[in-house]
């Protein structure tokens, strides 16, 4: 089997399956986006994961990355910390980046979709699945502009009904 591998970059609106991981498989993902973003300079937050034209890495099996922006914070800080001998929490990256934004170029993906079977609105944290519940059995409108967020509320919202 062909070793993973980036790409390139999209939006979180793209037509790419987001990838479902493991444990041993995020510690992978997070050491190649780790490697891209040394290698190319790249800084940006959760905010600009979700929002910008190229937030989101797209791998060669065809499948892509879309995390909370507390989980890509998280991707963020652990990757900064390594490089610049700092400590560093997902708060410098959630919706701003404590680093200059440096996004990669837009460019032509030459790759296939991908299948993921039972895919899921993308990457969370704990504290994310905590917020997920407590909104959820309290029947509380959510606020927040994370997508990810929204998507597993509204897609446990729709299963319930």
């Amino acid at each position: 089997m062909e070793k993973l591998r980036i790409v390139g970059w999209t939006n979180f609106e793209c037509d790419y399956p987001s990838r479902n991981m493991d444990g041993a498989e995020v510690r992978e993902i997070v050491q190649l986006i780790g490697d891209e973003f040394v290698k190319n300079g790249y800084a940006f937050s959760g905010q600009e994961h979700q929002n910008a034209l190229t937030g989101v890495p797209v791998f060669s099996d065809g499948t892509c990355l879309r995390a909370s922006m507390r989980a890509w914070g998280q991707i963020m800080a652990a990757i900064f910390s390594a490089v610049e001998g700092i400590n560093l929490s997902y708060m410098d990256f959630y919706m701003d980046s404590y680093k200059e934004t440096v996004l990669p170029e837009l460019n032509d993906i030459e790759v296939k979709k991908g299948h993921v079977e039972n895919e899921r609105p993308g990457m969370i944290l704990h504290e994310d699945a905590e917020l997920i519940t407590s909104t959820i059995q309290m029947g509380m409108e959510l606020m927040t502009f994370d997508k990810v967020i929204k998507s597993y509320v509204e897609l446990i919202r729709n299963t319930k009904a």
